[in-house]
């Protein structure tokens, strides 16, 4: 903790940052459905899940259905567990071999677009990270997950003493490796590595923070890699950004026909704030610093328009068009309850 400024409390998020790079989750809203009920057919071919992801007990008690994913809450944390693992052979076929082109929605299509992208989507995370710390300068950033390359761009950008990311898809690797040649910046700090090798450099590395950008929901056993971090006593902070069972499930339930963002084959498992500190408290880690922030309301606002235009009731479409200047104060009610979507802590 001495290298930690006063604890930091940040609360909201505006909805811009998604408004204007997603674009196509208004236009393209059946095709993105029809991918995800691709996504969502591999998930249930796979065997039941037994035990709880986050804390071990065994699964029982009440659940919910979205598109036909069986969802239970583990009584012990409170963790939302989908009804089926996540396998080792699920994982290839989402991440490595990408049997369901799963990348094509992390990374942009040029340099232009990877920079907005980083801009209005990464840049924040990386400066709260860079405003918690006395001196990031000092710091050491091994960035776990790193996709394309978005997250770790922000922190070099911001100067860390030094940063390094590794990611097991060898496509947004090589992607990433052609941005940041064009930025000019080291192609070298990101590295393609299996899951076993990412294990391995966390357990010999000398970074003393570990960061996991929407990385932990997409881990078969999440005990491997926080086992590797608890072991290694030169890694003293982790900073973790999770999807968290909010008001958002509510909605995609009533809105079955508009594409999901949260819930589906991706996201086999979303966190709790209890379930989120206990899992960090199990491998010796407490919370610190933490940014509570959503997009609830901005899918609500997305799921309205889209229903409403399916039936051309303009004059009901013109009054939910009038709610998009409020969804930021909206979202920020939200949040303040720790009732969201993403929840950051270090």
């Amino acid at each position: 903790m001495k290298k930690l400024k006063k604890k930091i409390i940040k609360f909201g998020k505006s909805f811009k940052d998604v408004d204007e790079i997603k674009k196509d989750f208004f236009l393209e809203n059946q095709n993105l459905l029809s991918k995800q009920d691709k996504l969502n057919k591999l998930y249930l071919s796979q065997p039941k899940r037994i035990k709880c992801k986050a804390c071990n007990a065994k699964l029982r008690g009440s659940f919910f259905l979205n598109h036909g994913i069986k969802y239970l809450e583990c009584k012990k944390c409170t963790h939302i567990n989908g009804y089926h693992q996540d396998t080792e052979d699920f994982a290839n076929k989402m991440y490595v071999n990408e049997k369901t082109n799963y990348a094509k929605s992390y990374h942009e299509t040029n340099t232009k677009k990877f920079l907005i992208r980083q801009k209005k989507i990464y840049d924040p995370k990386a400066v709260f990270l860079k405003n918690s710390f006395k001196n990031h300068k000092k710091i050491k950033v091994l960035d776990i997950g790193a996709g394309s390359g978005y997250f770790l761009s922000s922190l070099l950008d911001c100067k860390f003493r030094d940063a390094k990311g590794v990611e097991v898809s060898k496509k947004q690797v090589e992607f990433g490796k052609k941005i940041f040649l064009k930025l000019k910046k080291n192609p070298n700090t990101l590295e393609n590595l299996d899951f076993k090798n990412i294990i391995s450099l966390v357990q010999e590395t000398d970074f003393e923070c570990i960061s996991l950008i929407g990385v932990l929901e997409h881990m078969t056993d999440m005990s491997v890699v926080m086992r590797a971090i608890q072991n290694n006593k030169k890694i003293k902070y982790i900073y973790v950004l999770v999807p968290m069972s909010s008001f958002i499930c509510v909605v995609e339930n009533i809105f079955s026909n508009i594409f999901n963002r949260h819930l589906g084959g991706a996201h086999t498992h979303l966190f709790t704030e209890r379930s989120l500190l206990t899992l960090m408290k199990k491998y010796g880690f407490v919370d610190y610093s933490a940014w509570w922030f959503g997009t609830d309301i901005h899918d609500f606002y997305r799921s309205l328009i889209l229903e409403m235009g399916k039936k051309n009731y303009k004059p009901l479409q013109n009054i939910i068009y009038n709610m998009k200047n409020i969804i930021d104060s909206l979202q920020l009610e939200l949040d303040k309850k720790k009732f969201l979507l993403k929840f950051i802590c270090c």
